[in-house]
């Protein structure tokens, strides 16, 4: 497979869909660490992904276009919507029931599926011509530090995917937040970008206002 390297702008954005679309995988920039993608509905291609990153166990988040794609994939109501509204676009993925039948290396055997709108517009654009959602695993292998250049991607991945999208330098920062909502609690799973101070008083204020 040659693997081809080009820089992110509307052109390549559509080849970058198109590429996904079937069932291929790229690399790209989002608002904390490159990520490598499939379609999530892709069986095929969601096992390629996990083989590129040799990752044995654990589930790949979903980034979406919006809350509403959100709420066509996953649960996200009452805390899980209340955390969305808050923070997203942003780096807080929340991991809700699922409501699609997606791949086993997604929703694993809870059904559960981690989902986040991303903020940074590129990225979202790509999202929306590739049907409002993408596999949005950090573009690493399993173990290893997160890609913040393209460049860095392409020497691991050449030959392994099929397109990487260059857009440049990303600063360095925490990777998102993880969080798992469900009816009864709200569990902090991975804390990053946003903090556990943030998540506390984003619930507390929910509660306020309802009071």
């Amino acid at each position: 497979m040659l693997t081809r390297l080009l820089r992110i702008d509307k052109e390549s954005i559509r080849e970058a869909a198109a590429t996904i679309l079937k069932g291929g995988l790229v690399v790209y920039p989002t608002d904390t660490v490159y990520g490598l993608g499939c379609d999530p509905f892709d069986k095929e291609a969601v096992n390629k992904v996990a083989d590129v990153k040799r990752r044995i166990k654990g589930n790949f988040p979903v980034l979406v276009e919006t809350i509403e794609k959100a709420k066509e994939l996953g649960e996200v109501d009452g805390d899980a919507e209340t955390l969305a509204l808050r923070f997203w676009p942003g780096p807080l993925t929340i991991v809700v029931s699922s409501r699609a039948e997606l791949p086993s290396s997604i929703v694993g055997t809870d059904r559960m599926v981690g989902l986040r709108v991303p903020g940074r517009k590129d990225t979202l654009d790509f999202i929306s011509m590739c049907g409002g959602s993408l596999v949005g695993t950090s573009a690493n292998i399993s173990g290893a530090p997160s890609m913040r250049q393209a460049d860095e991607a392409l020497k691991i991945f050449e030959g392994k995917v099929d397109l990487v999208l260059d857009g440049g330098s990303l600063a360095k920062s925490p990777e998102s937040t993880v969080v798992r909502a469900t009816s009864k609690r709200v569990d902090i799973l991975r804390e990053g970008a946003v903090s556990r101070q943030e998540i506390v008083m984003a619930l507390k204020a929910k509660v306020g206002h309802r009071d």
